[in-house]
């Protein structure tokens, strides 16, 4: 009778066992997390920065196409090609969005500035400027 008493039929888990599995998992989403936000942080930056670089270019072909001296800005459809512009933005402005900008308009984006001060993203704190 006693052998029968020591025998337990063991299927399936203990609620302790679940408990283990859960604290595992969380402590492995609360290391995966800020990772996950320190990447996309970083992916977005990329982003801005190569669309700094194209309006950059584009401000150069604008003035080099012109004549226009150090001191003029361009406007962002002289840019795209909208209007009058020749388009030196392949995709026009529509297009240029800093990825941290949450109204996803250009004008909101980014400060096109003159000839000879790079362009510069408007969209603060993580405000991205060409290296």
């Amino acid at each position: 009778m006693r052998e029968l008493l020591n025998q337990r039929n063991e299927k399936g888990i203990t609620i302790v066992e679940m408990v283990i599995v859960a604290v595992i998992i969380g402590i492995l989403c609360a290391m995966a997390v800020p990772n996950f936000t320190k990447i996309r942080t970083e992916v977005y930056k990329d982003k801005c920065i190569t669309q700094l670089r194209a309006i950059a270019a584009a401000k150069e072909h604008w003035s080099l196409e012109t004549g226009a001296a150090d001191t003029a800005t361009p406007t962002a459809t002289q840019l795209d090609g909208s209007g009058s512009g020749y388009g030196y933005i392949k995709d026009g402005t529509s297009s240029l969005v800093c990825p941290s900008d949450t109204n996803k308009s250009f004008a909101t984006s980014y400060n096109i500035n003159d000839i000879k001060t790079p362009p510069t993203c408007k969209i603060a704190p993580t405000i991205h400027i060409l290296p």
